[in-house]
């Protein structure tokens, strides 16, 4: 009698579809969020069309400290992440931060292709990660260099 129910249920059972929207196909996201610091001051640099954009390098560290020889401990590497901001309304709040100022980022993922160069030895080179910035809010301001004036504060 279950199997009978267990019949009757799967065949008029629907395939589950969104109500928000006529599109059958899902959005992928592909995002990363850093917590880290500024490795330089933001640099403003220009594509080949003109438009201006800012890079800048994230310092994360992830792990707990290492124990090294002796038992001292170590922190744990670093990983240098670089971001590429296109979205002009986030240019004037880059330029107000420097080296070692904390951020939080969230930003696109997408995994470019290497490409092989006849001078390169190396044929065995991995796919680039390009971060192109979404979302950046800061944790702790450093002022960049521009505005430093030399007197500690």
């Amino acid at each position: 009698m279950l199997s009978n129910i267990i019949k009757a249920f799967s065949s008029t059972a629907r395939t589950p579809t969104r109500a928000f929207s006529s599109s059958s196909r899902a959005l992928d996201i592909s995002k990363v969020i850093l917590v880290g610091r500024l490795g330089a001051d933001p640099v403003l640099r220009n594509t080949s069309s003109g438009k201006p954009y800012y890079t800048y390098t994230v310092a994360t560290n992830v792990g707990a400290p290492v124990e090294g020889e002796g038992g001292k401990l170590h922190p744990p590497p670093t990983s240098w992440h670089t971001v590429f901001s296109f979205n002009e309304f986030q240019h004037p709040a880059l330029q107000k931060l420097g080296k070692g100022s904390t951020v939080y980022v969230e930003a696109e993922l997408e995994m470019r292709p290497h490409e092989p160069n006849s001078a390169s030895t190396d044929k065995y080179r991995y796919d680039r990660a390009f971060l192109k910035h979404q979302k950046l809010s800061v944790i702790n301001r450093v002022k960049p260099e521009s505005e430093q004036d030399g007197s500690d504060e």
